[in-house]
């Protein structure tokens, strides 16, 4: 598994450090491929500090990047520590740090920790994927057996994680995105999920 990879923009770098994930998307496309962007991000072990800093050196030095981006085959967010504990080095060249994720980390680790991302992340886009409880729950199929140390969750919660995230984060993070896949959706419930995104305050909305 490589934890540092270029995909599109020379000048970003998507940080890859886990593969678990609360959710099983049926559109993923970790269940299609083991790569992205010519890099193995599937399978291994996950990374400390100093596993990362040595992905990293091997693409560039931290000054040689505008963006680095918490994105990969796993939900980001179960690294918390690991997001916390970089977030230094990775802005020591001026670069912004970006995450990607599906909004579960407060219920990754029982408690509230937007304030604690918000200290080592200056941007969220954040994978609403659905307009409803009903579709999202069709499309990603949460999996409560993903974070048994939290106790019993429906896979509901799941999804009110989401909006809660969502709703909360533009008093964390200066940028907000919502994000939904295009062909998941019908063009109706794409505008429908626009329309849910700005009825909670995110104005950035991105079709992938």
């Amino acid at each position: 598994m490589e934890y540092a990879y270029r995909y599109g923009d020379p000048g970003r770098l998507y940080l890859n450090v886990t593969n678990r994930c609360t959710n099983r998307c049926s559109f993923c496309i970790r269940y299609h491929t083991r790569s992205l962007g010519g890099s193995i991000l599937w399978g291994g072990p996950e990374p400390d500090l100093d596993g990362l800093r040595e992905a990293v050196g091997a693409r560039g030095a931290p000054e040689d990047f505008n963006e680095f981006i918490w994105c990969g085959f796993g939900e980001p967010t179960y690294r918390l520590d690991l997001i916390k504990e970089a977030a230094d080095w990775l802005r020591s060249g001026g670069a912004t740090v970006r995450l990607n994720t599906n909004g579960h980390a407060c219920l990754i680790h029982g408690r509230d920790v937007l304030a604690e991302l918000a200290a080592a992340v200056d941007a969220v886009s954040v994978s609403l994927n659905a307009p409803n409880c009903q579709r999202y729950l069709e499309l990603c199929h949460p999996d409560p057996a993903s974070i048994p140390e939290v106790g019993a969750l429906s896979r509901e919660d799941f999804w009110n994680a989401t909006l809660d995230f969502l709703t909360r984060a533009p008093e964390y993070f200066r940028e907000v995105q919502a994000s939904v896949v295009a062909f998941t959706l019908s063009a109706e419930e794409v505008e429908e999920s626009r329309a849910l995104a700005r009825s909670i305050g995110i104005e950035r909305f991105r079709v992938r």
